[in-house]
């Protein structure tokens, strides 16, 4: 018998946009208390900039942290990440898996750039309230 497609859903339910679009504000913003109000417990974050993964309370907020002085370092001005599609967002009971891909636009030494990539999320209710608990980046270009 041949293996039957899967069908993943490519619409996020309204609670769980609200929060991602709470910390993509956060982050275009600059505003790391927007950021972080997104997240919630232990967290986890990967990012394609060492350390590459802060994990623990306020990991979130470390990751901020680290990634406004790196840009600060290399000269990277004007960040603003947004999605163009959903790729998969699969919620089970009070648990949620979502994709998104997206794409990162910032100024270089004056010089405007972009890249692709790729937005990976897990999120659970927590108090009757969706929380993300990590986030991952995956550069495609």
């Amino acid at each position: 018998m041949a293996a039957q497609p899967i069908s993943m859903p490519t619409e996020l339910p309204n609670e769980i946009k609200t929060v991602i679009d709470k910390l993509l504000s956060g982050f275009n913003n600059k505003d790391s208390a927007l950021y972080s109000s997104a997240f919630g417990g232990e967290v986890v974050v990967i990012d394609g900039m060492a350390p590459y993964r802060w994990a623990g309370p306020n990991a979130q907020g470390r990751w901020f942290a680290d990634a406004e002085k790196w840009a600060h370092d290399l000269g990277v001005a004007d960040e603003n990440i947004g999605y163009d599609k959903v790729i998969r967002a699969d919620v089970v009971d009070k648990h949620a898996y979502v994709v998104l891909s997206a794409n990162l636009s910032f100024t270089l030494k004056g010089q405007r750039a972009s890249r692709l990539g790729i937005l990976t999320f897990t999120l659970a209710k927590q108090g009757g309230e969706w929380k993300i608990e990590s986030q991952a980046w995956g550069r495609l270009s």
